[in-house]
């Protein structure tokens, strides 16, 4: 049986969110020159190593059945996501969290059995890891609070920025955008919102508050949203899953990679009305784009954007309200944010993330 230093579950490797992470840090590993000690764990079918596959659905049984034979051939193990091994034997275990966001709204959005279960993952990842890296100081805050998680096992790693996230020439611009125009059918002017259709985004309150202030004519631009949409939504949240194109929202399921650069390029601001997030990828995207940024100031969205963003209570419509419409007439306000923007994403990196990364494997490697 092979024997690895370091082990790393990709599994995840191709979602939004989590996949963004992971692809962020083995990018950063790889710039760095320290991927060599790295085996990396995941779906696809590998013939020089097949000892590396990693089929098993995250949070299932099938999974704690096939971690025990990929910890073995690892001195330590790097869990992206708080779905842990139950039992890791001798391996050292290192576990991302990247907010919990199951455990704080649970009772308005998980069934009793899925509120159990992340009560019970969060609450073994926090005991049973070596080390834990937290995405941001909220979240840190929040094991803490929540969870009693030591505070000397946890460090703050920041996640950083894809670098191909830039702001397009105007030569560039306009052609890249008449094409994604003719093929979604999108206005010139919009405002944008780039995530997951889930309840906790407050995409609900935004969709209702945008449409009043269009029939009303405060705002002339208009919304497009990008995202999946859950398979099922909790009471009160079903409109969420009729979510369709109207006359000034469009709503768009997924698009390609290079597609959504030309997106941020173009819109107005990106518009983030989130009640919590664990960091926030789709902030730096934007500013790293000179996109304006319209966020709130729920959780560790502050840490994130700083002062380089227009920030509101994400449940004081009026005050969203007024901020969407100062934005769509505006345009000094806008410039002032595109450079604040631009300045502020210099401070995140995927290679400071993976050089953090690999300090905190070394300190579990160097525990008794």
């Amino acid at each position: 049986m092979p024997d690895y230093r370091l082990g790393l579950d990709i599994r995840m490797l191709e979602n939004s969110g989590i996949g963004t992470y992971l692809r962020g840090l083995l990018w950063g590993f790889e710039a760095l020159g320290i991927h060599k000690n790295l085996a990396v764990f995941g779906p696809k079918p590998d013939a020089t190593h097949p000892e590396r596959i990693f089929s098993a659905p995250i949070y299932s049984i099938r999974e704690q059945l096939q971690y025990p034979a990929r910890l073995k051939q690892c001195r330590l193990w790097h869990a992206p996501h708080y779905n842990v091994p139950l039992r890791k034997g001798r391996t050292k275990l290192v576990v991302t969290i990247h907010d919990i966001i199951h455990w704080i709204f649970r009772k308005q959005f998980l069934s009793p059995i899925q509120a159990a279960y992340a009560g019970f993952m969060l609450k073994k990842a926090v005991s049973s890891a070596d080390q834990i890296i937290a995405v941001s100081h909220h979240t840190q805050k929040d094991l803490i609070d929540h969870f009693h998680a030591p505070e000397q096992k946890i460090t703050v790693i920041h996640q950083g920025v894809d670098e191909t996230c830039r702001e397009l020439a105007p030569a560039e611009l306009a052609p890249a955008f008449e094409k994604i125009r003719e093929k979604y059918k999108v206005p010139q002017d919009f405002f944008l919102y780039v995530g997951l259709i889930k309840p906790h985004k407050n995409i609900l309150r935004l969709t209702r508050l945008f449409r009043r202030l269009k029939q009303v004519g405060k705002v002339r631009a208009s919304l497009v949203l990008i995202g999946r949409k859950d398979k099922a939504y909790p009471p009160g949240y079903e409109a969420l899953a009729s979510l369709s194109s109207t006359q000034d929202i469009f709503y768009l399921p997924s698009i390609e990679p290079q597609e959504l650069k030309v997106f941020y390029n173009q819109a107005l601001a990106l518009v983030h009305p989130s009640l919590y997030e664990g960091f926030g990828l789709t902030l730096l995207e934007a500013m790293g784009s000179g996109t304006p940024v319209l966020t709130t100031n729920s959780s560790s969205i502050p840490e994130v954007v700083d002062d380089a963003a227009l920030r509101v209570d994400a449940t004081d419509e009026s005050e969203m309200g007024n901020a969407l419409i100062r934005l769509d007439q505006d345009a000094r306000l806008r410039e002032s944010l595109r450079v604040k923007g631009l300045e502020r994403v210099k401070y995140f990196s995927w290679k400071e993330t993976a050089r953090k990364t690999a300090a905190v494997y070394e300190k579990a490697l160097a525990e008794k």
